[in-house]
């Protein structure tokens, strides 16, 4: 049983991010583009962490005749890792909202930089193997909310607002291993203004295992944006996805 504590960890780590950074990817900017928000978790109505994310896109290359670029959220953890590090995609920089709804299967490659065990790049095969094992079924949509525009003051910027109703669940049923499901409730401000699409976004998670229910609420907020050089060099992609190099921690 212990060899399979590295592969929950790699779930745990492979859920959440289906439900909050593909509302970042519909037609993402040019490449150079970047943005930064302030990440707040809650419980009981009360702050209880607080920190800054940072995504940004770079030029990235074809797959399949068609141009893909990297698109890279930081901060961030990823399969079970216990440093926080840059998470780029390879993904197309035209994906609509369907498509950005299923961001992870979309993606060509994603490479997770690890400061200390060092960069390593998964497949879309890779995914598919992690995805099949855990039984990961996930629903996502955006609705118009009421009221259906609304502007917001954020860092001393106004954005005019289309606000939207996010409903998302997450259920994974791996062998040998509790079923769980995760549903998230919220709304995001999506406005063109903001480089990326979104001046804000709020939605609790409501994680249900067995008979243990826990509940949080994710807040992030719009706090800067501009253009920059995009690196000339290509992304470090390091080595190649193992299962066992996590297991065994190599």
């Amino acid at each position: 049983m212990r060899s399979l504590a590295p592969l929950l960890l790699l779930l745990a780590g492979l859920v959440p991010l289906r439900a909050q950074w593909q509302i970042f990817a519909e037609k993402l900017p040019a490449p150079g583009t970047w943005a930064s928000f302030r990440m707040e978790t809650l419980r009981d109505g009360k702050v209880v962490s607080t920190g800054d994310l940072r995504f940004s896109v770079r030029p990235g290359r074809e797959v399949e005749g068609k141009p893909h670029v990297w698109f890279t959220v930081e901060p961030v953890m990823w399969l079970g890792s216990r440093e926080r590090a840059p998470l780029r995609l390879l993904i197309r920089p035209d994906m609509d909202r369907k498509a950005a709804s299923r961001l992870i299967e979309n993606a060509a490659e994603i490479v997770f930089s690890n400061p200390v065990k060092g960069s390593y790049h998964m497949t879309r095969d890779d995914i598919a193997w992690v995805s099949d094992w855990a039984s990961l079924r996930y629903t996502s949509e955006l609705k118009p909310d009421e009221p259906a525009a609304e502007k917001l003051e954020l860092s001393g910027q106004s954005f005019a607002c289309e606000r939207l109703r996010m409903v998302a669940t997450t259920v994974t049923d791996p062998p040998m291993v509790s079923k769980q499901t995760i549903a998230f409730t919220g709304r995001v401000w999506r406005s063109d203004a903001s480089a990326f699409g979104v001046a804000r976004a709020e939605w609790e998670e409501k994680t249900t295992k067995r008979s243990d229910v826990k509940l949080e609420t994710k807040r992030l907020t719009w706090l800067a944006q501009g253009q920059e050089t995009p690196p000339k060099d290509p992304v470090e992609r390091g080595k190649e996805f193992s299962v066992w190099r996590l297991i065994f921690n190599r």
